[in-house]
């Protein structure tokens, strides 16, 4: 720095909404019984008909289903609680989990109408996000606004000051040039509204089935960077 420049040291942000291109579909599927057999018949009954629902859509072409995934079926049984102190019977319970992830969202809508008229069978939630591969690419761009932006807060600085030129000296992420502490682990971009629960998913009944309209994802960068004015 010579004697007539100044240092400008500022931070950048930027966020961008991106659209989602994947939807992960989280069923549960449970159910009580006097006995192993009454709890377990109807968890088997519902996982064979999502196993031939997701089949049907494994076989389209092109298949709207990324990937599944099936947890086993697990059995347990408890005592209920008996505030006199009696003993009660057993009371056995049939539980599953299941995933179903969609790259195709035209399918979403009735494949849970579907799966939700499936008795013992509920709908968890409807998880929509970026794959990781098109996170970086909307990534980079997010990063690239958010220098763009320090700069013209540098320059903006700069004109107050009556200096002409900007020159940037260093760019960093959040808390590297020593300001401040990093607002997120590492320093990196955030990803916010990647999750979204089936009830706040909005759905057209204006149509015969369910069209779920997916919550954008915002993305959000902050840079520090550092300049000197002339």
């Amino acid at each position: 720095m010579n004697l007539h420049s100044v240092t400008i040291t500022v931070t950048g942000h930027a966020e961008r909404t991106v659209a989602p291109n994947r939807c992960t579909v989280v069923l549960r599927v449970h159910a009580d019984g006097p006995t192993r057999d009454h709890a377990a018949e109807p968890v088997t009954a519902a996982v064979a008909t999502i196993t031939e629902l997701v089949t049907e859509l494994r076989e389209q072409s092109p298949s709207p289903v990324k990937r599944w995934v099936f947890d086993r079926v697990r059995h347990g049984r408890h005592r209920p609680y008996h505030r006199d102190g009696k003993t009660k019977p057993w009371v056995y319970t049939s539980s599953a989990s299941i995933t179903v992830t969609f790259h195709g969202f035209d399918a979403v809508g009735p494949f849970v109408e579907r799966v939700a008229a499936v008795e013992t069978v509920t709908v968890a939630d409807l998880r929509w996000w970026v794959t990781r591969k098109a996170q970086r690419t909307r990534l980079a761009r997010v990063r690239e606004l958010a220098v763009r932006d320090a700069r013209g807060k540098a320059e903006t600085y700069a004109a107050a000051l009556g200096c002409g030129t900007v020159r940037p000296v260093a760019v960093a992420d959040p808390g590297m040039l020593g300001t401040r502490p990093s607002p997120s682990p590492g320093g990196g971009p955030v990803m916010r509204a990647a999750m979204m629960s089936s009830d706040a998913v909005a759905a057209d009944e204006s149509g015969p089935g369910l069209v779920f309209e997916p919550e954008r994802i915002t993305l959000t960068a902050d840079v520090e960077a550092r300049f000197e004015a002339v």
